[in-house]
């Protein structure tokens, strides 16, 4: 009787499962065969216990035996020994012990780590990996080894290199350890950087779409398109330009992106191992698909072929007739998500015809669409040092919606970043003063009284010789500004800035940021206006910045213009381009046509300067003559007024062979700062004003400016403006001719 029981009950088992099924699927919906079963649906477990035990969870952690505090700084070599064997080089090694030995010394001089550690002894371990090689660091040692971590959780020396693929779930999910060390702020400033970070990204011959690896511009129109694959891993897939579909190779398509992207190879005809002989866009489909099919009542009987469109609309191969949508329906779209088919978004299932007939005519008839007839491009160059960068900036600042947060990052990092360039200067200055000098007093003050500094100094000029300075910084800026701070204020460093100083050898503005080193290198710095307007190297790695503004008019000479709406909307692009390259080709302004104004920055303190001052004069002919501007008016912009005050006091402006024959009045009028000055403006401007006129026949407008100075930027701004209107009112009155 026993030994009978069991066959009796075997038949229940499969009826429990068909009810359970039967109760999600919708009412008189028959239950799928066996190889169509979707096992992502999940149902509560109602049954008996599991046959086996579970082990038990052991609640304690074992603690670590330190009965003193140890006498050097914890060591920062990985506690998983599998990272220490992927060293291969002995460079890497040497590089990696100087590091650990810095970070002591930075350590035995900070005043104040930024917050008290736990004792070790009362407290379980909990560990932060790298997400590169896998080291794992504890919270005393993790700032110091990951510094601010502009790439996310990774080593300092890991910083540009692509993550561990069994780290890629853990992007943008910040750990335990990581929320006690950083304020909220900063752990979600981390976890944006590690999730965006192009080297966090999955690399092009990681991803191959029908059966072909994807180029780096492939990959980066996948990522970028508006429905781009989320998630995306290393792996085999397929896709369908012309309905969106994307699927794993071999299997069912998982989701609807973007058409119509130009990367992969061609779609094959098993790229989704169907075996139905119904074809869509040359591929064919699976069993699944092919049920849908039906559902929705697309007669596809065997050997059909059709052409599916993102919209859901399908037409048989060959004919040019639209039957239906497949996706139009409620029922179709329910069943599709019950076996785990994507459904294009509602938006994109509508009828293409009545969208583009409703979505065009209040485009038409918009503000915004009557405006861009209204927008004015304004074209900023100049040679570096000439301030083209500060009055972008000043512009975006006064008249813009300022500075967005990811570009504050940037800037953030940017100034960072200059700071150890600024010190790196100094340094090789240091040694060039103390080789060349026979004064032994002189070498005395040339010396550091810290050894631990001298260590740092010479590292840091291994890093700017070898080109590395951009691996640690600014990740280890935090970690590091105690022995920054420290070098800065060595005697020896501020002989060094006094005399390299009188040479022009450093940004007057390395002595602003590095008496604030300290506040600077903190994670939770934020840049004031004066830091940005200050900064160097703000300029995007293409070499061009854009933004839009407007400003109304309210001057006496505007006032004639106050009735009229259309010029109260007028917007303004400015584009600053960077002056790297700009000297040896100019196929790039051909991008530029049709500009509103061109406005030209030369520094005015540039004059002792032959070369820079005769490469200015040069490059300015160049931009004149160019065929792109026939018709735009020329603002000079000469800068740095408030310097050249000072300096034409000291160094006349003979010294500039261009400018030899400048022969200044005497005068008694001393109600001016510097009447010299102001002779000296304006025979620099009118020598420029020449030339342009015996270059192409058309007067030159010439402003001094301050970029530094908001209102003296505003002023230059307005009276850009002013040209513009002259200009369009000469043109307007040549065309009507005389009356």
């Amino acid at each position: 009787m026993a030994a009978a029981e069991p066959p009796e009950q075997e038949p229940a088992t499969p009826n429990l499962w068909a009810e359970l099924l039967r109760k999600m699927l919708p009412e008189g919906a028959p239950l799928p065969d066996d190889d169509q079963l979707d096992y992502s649906i999940s149902v509560n477990y109602a049954g008996p216990p599991p046959f086996y035990n579970p082990p038990p969870l052991n609640s304690t952690f074992p603690k670590p035996k330190f009965t003193t505090f140890p006498k050097y700084p914890p060591s920062l070599s990985p506690r998983n020994p599998a990272s220490s064997k992927s060293a291969s080089s002995s460079d890497t090694t040497t590089t990696s012990d100087n590091y650990i030995k810095l970070l002591s010394a930075a350590s035995s001089i900070a005043s104040d780590d930024g917050g008290a550690a736990s004792d070790p002894g009362n407290s379980p371990r909990s560990d932060q990996g790298c997400v590169v090689c896998g080291a794992e660091y504890c919270k005393k040692c993790l700032l110091k080894a990951m510094g601010s971590m502009p790439e996310g959780r990774k080593c300092i020396t890991c910083i540009g290199n692509p993550i561990d693929e069994a780290n890629r779930a853990k992007l943008g999910k910040p750990s335990r350890l990581l929320k006690r060390i950083c304020s909220q702020l900063g752990v979600k400033q981390i976890m944006e950087m590690e999730r965006e970070c192009r080297a966090n990204q999955v690399m092009p011959r990681q991803i191959i779409v029908n059966g072909r690896e994807l180029r780096e511009d492939e990959l980066d129109e996948l990522l970028g398109c508006k429905l781009p694959p989320k998630g995306l891993k290393p792996g085999r897939f397929w896709y369908d330009e012309d309905s969106g579909l994307w699927g794993k190779e071999g299997e069912k398509p998982e989701r609807i992106i973007s058409s119509k992207l130009d990367v992969g190879g061609k779609l094959q005809t098993g790229a989704s191992g169907g075996n139905t002989r119904v074809y869509m866009n040359g591929r064919e489909i699976t069993k699944l698909e092919l049920r849908v099919l039906k559902l929705a009542k697309v007669q596809c009987p065997s050997g059909t072929h059709f052409w599916l469109y993102e919209d859901g609309s399908y037409e048989e191969e060959g004919q040019n007739n639209i039957k239906g949508n497949i996706w139009e329906k409620v029922s179709v779209r329910f069943i599709s998500s019950l076996f785990s088919l994507p459904v294009p978004p509602p938006s994109q299932i509508a009828n293409p015809k009545k969208k583009d007939r409703v979505s065009v005519i209040p485009r038409l008839f918009s503000p915004d669409y009557s405006e861009q007839n209204r927008v004015r491009k304004l074209l900023l160059l100049g040679l570096d040092g000439s301030g083209k960068s500060t009055i972008y900036k000043q512009a975006k600042l006064i008249y813009a919606n300022k500075f967005s947060s990811e570009e504050m990052q940037k800037i953030k990092h940017v100034i960072q970043s200059n700071m150890y360039r600024y010190l790196g200067t100094l340094l090789e200055w240091r040694e060039h003063i103390e080789e060349e000098s026979f004064d032994r007093s002189v070498r005395g003050e040339m010396e550091f009284n810290n050894q631990k500094i001298s260590d740092f100094s010479d590292w840091l000029l291994n890093l700017m010789a070898n080109g590395e300075i951009d691996i640690y910084f600014p990740a280890a800026a935090r970690e590091y500004s105690p022995l920054v701070h420290g070098i800065w204020k060595d005697p020896s460093i501020q002989e060094t800035y006094k005399r390299v100083k009188q040479l022009q050898l450093i940004p007057d503005v390395a002595e602003y940021f590095l008496n604030r080193v300290i506040e600077i290198s903190r994670n939770e710095y934020e840049p004031l206006e004066e830091d940005i307007l200050l900064a160097e190297g703000t300029t995007p790695s293409n070499g061009i910045a854009c933004t839009e503004f407007s400003f109304e008019y309210h001057s006496a000479v505007s006032q004639i213009y106050d009735e009229n709406p259309k010029i109260q909307q007028t917007k303004y692009q400015l584009i600053q381009l960077s002056s790297k390259g700009q000297n040896r080709t100019f196929k790039w302004l051909e991008m530029f046509e049709n500009t509103s104004a061109v406005i030209f920055c030369i520094s005015l303190i540039d004059y002792d300067q032959h070369d820079k001052m005769i490469e200015s004069r040069d490059f300015f002919k160049a931009i004149a003559t160019h065929s792109c501007f026939v018709g735009s008016p020329f603002l000079l912009l000469l800068t740095k007024y408030d310097l050249f005050e000072d300096k034409i006091e000291k160094v006349p402006l003979t010294v500039c062979d261009w400018f030899r024959d400048f022969k200044p009045l005497k005068t008694r009028n001393h109600s001016s700062k510097s009447p010299l000055a102001q002779q000296a403006f304006y025979y620099i401007g009118m020598k420029f004003k020449k030339m342009y006129t015996s270059l192409t026949g058309k007067k030159l407008y010439v402003n001094q400016i301050q970029a530094r100075d908001r209102k003296s930027v505003d002023e230059a701004f307005r009276y850009i403006r002013e040209i513009i209107d002259w200009e369009e009112q000469q043109r307007e009155d040549e065309d009507i001719g005389p009356s």
